[in-house]
């Protein structure tokens, strides 16, 4: 587990798919070990959703991960952040939260747990209660792994507020502190469009496409969980900077 959580934590794609091969033996081997289960769960979640991962059914497999793990330990908050992804990922934007609510529950101290808070928040267009989750986290943990997520929900949020300069220098820390995470890129571009930033759009496209080749409009309304008004702003930019279907 320690090895698997070292890895992951890296948050590159292949530190990911490191982790995620150590994990499944782990739970090949102690098929009632609850951490297992939920650490192996949330980092299928992460991975299929920052694009490392390109294979959607591992959503159905990490539900049953998730489940299996509150059968084996109802206290374990992973359980409740994986489930907390399951919704999130599938816009149900209520459930997430009541999800990661539950992961706060039994463990106050649980940084992470406000930081997705607050991404479902975001990624629902609720910008200003998602900044106060999102800063909670940061300021709890400001050394967390996962905080260049949260500094890219950070920049949605005032993104989809409509501060397109301030969501630019959100974006610009999430991918200068953790380069690998997608997500981050995609605001950056998505903000420098709209900040009207257009001689630094060309360099950051390219960068988006080197780490996602594959990317489109239509990925991303198929891959990235926005409810329907902020997806719309969201690939507003997006088309701005050059993204096509």
């Amino acid at each position: 587990m320690a090895r698997a959580l070292s890895q992951f934590w890296k948050l590159t794609a292949s530190d990911s798919d490191a982790a995620i091969a150590t994990l499944r033996k782990a739970v090949e081997l102690y098929p009632n070990y609850a951490p297992a289960h939920s650490m192996l769960a949330f980092s299928l979640l992460v991975s299929t959703h920052v694009g490392w991962t390109p294979v959607a059914s591992n959503r159905e497999f990490a539900a049953s991960l998730a489940q299996r793990t509150v059968e084996l330990d109802e206290s374990d908050p992973w359980a409740y952040m994986a489930l907390g992804y399951l919704a999130f990922v599938a816009r149900r934007t209520e459930e997430a939260v009541r999800r990661f609510q539950t992961a706060i529950d039994l463990n106050p101290n649980f940084a992470a747990a406000y930081g997705y808070v607050g991404w479902a928040l975001t990624f629902d267009g609720q910008s200003e209660d998602a900044l106060t989750n999102l800063q909670q986290a940061i300021r709890m943990s400001p050394r967390d792994p996962l905080n260049g997520f949260f500094l890219a929900g950070l920049s949605a949020a005032h993104y989809l507020a409509g501060r397109s300069g301030e969501a630019v220098e959100w974006a610009r820390q999430a991918v200068q502190l953790r380069p690998g995470i997608i997500g981050g890129h995609r605001i950056l571009c998505a903000s420098l469009a709209q900040a009207g930033l257009m001689d630094e759009v060309g360099a950051a496209m390219s960068r988006l496409r080197q780490l996602h080749p594959g990317i489109s409009v239509a990925w991303i309304q198929e891959s990235v969980p926005y409810t329907a008004e902020p997806m719309a702003h969201f690939l507003e930019g997006l088309r701005k900077a050059g993204l096509t279907d």
